[in-house]
């Protein structure tokens, strides 16, 4: 049994001119829709996105005149209240940006004396005496450089608060 091509019947349209196309007035209504809004939680993203490239290179200004070195520097996780800042062994560095109870953003002397601490730590893991010279080295240099401005409430550093081990985040262990 031979089989013969069917044979298609005529058309009236071509395929082209079978496709839906948006008419104009619904064109018009995209165009015009209001944009979203970002959330809160986004704009807090950005915000945080800024602040952490603004520390990572106040860091790389700092690291060198000290002979120091870090992996990485991070914010730390949200809903982490009970440390403004961590080091660990390895280098990471993981730095509470935002106040843990209004969620607002930590003021930048705030976060430029705990990326100081911090800094520090790379070299000693402990509230040595070498350790505190060493961040008040760092701190004064940061102040040099026009990183660190306390107001004229903040005569002494907040982080002088946190030597005792059991205030300060740092952590000799595994995470």
């Amino acid at each position: 049994m031979s089989r013969r091509p069917i044979e298609s019947s005529p058309r009236l349209f071509s395929p082209g001119e079978l496709s839906l196309e948006r008419t104009g007035l619904a064109r018009l209504r995209d165009a015009v829709r209001p944009l979203r809004s970002p959330t809160v939680r986004e704009l807090q993203a950005d915000q945080d996105d800024e602040t952490m490239k603004w520390l990572v290179a106040m860091a790389d200004d700092l690291v060198p005149r000290f002979k120091l070195r870090y992996r990485v520097i991070v914010p730390e996780n949200e809903g982490v209240t009970d440390h403004y800042g961590i080091c660990y062994e390895d280098g990471e560095i993981r730095i509470r940006l935002r106040h843990a109870k209004t969620g607002r953003l930590l003021k930048a002397s705030s976060l430029v004396d705990t990326l100081c601490h911090e800094l520090a730590h790379l070299r000693h893991l402990d509230h040595s005496d070498r350790f505190k010279r060493l961040y008040w080295k760092i701190l004064n240099m940061a102040r040099d450089l026009g990183y660190y401005k306390p107001g004229p409430t903040e005569a002494r550093p907040q982080q002088l608060g946190l030597f005792e081990d059991a205030a300060c985040g740092t952590s000799r262990h595994a995470r």
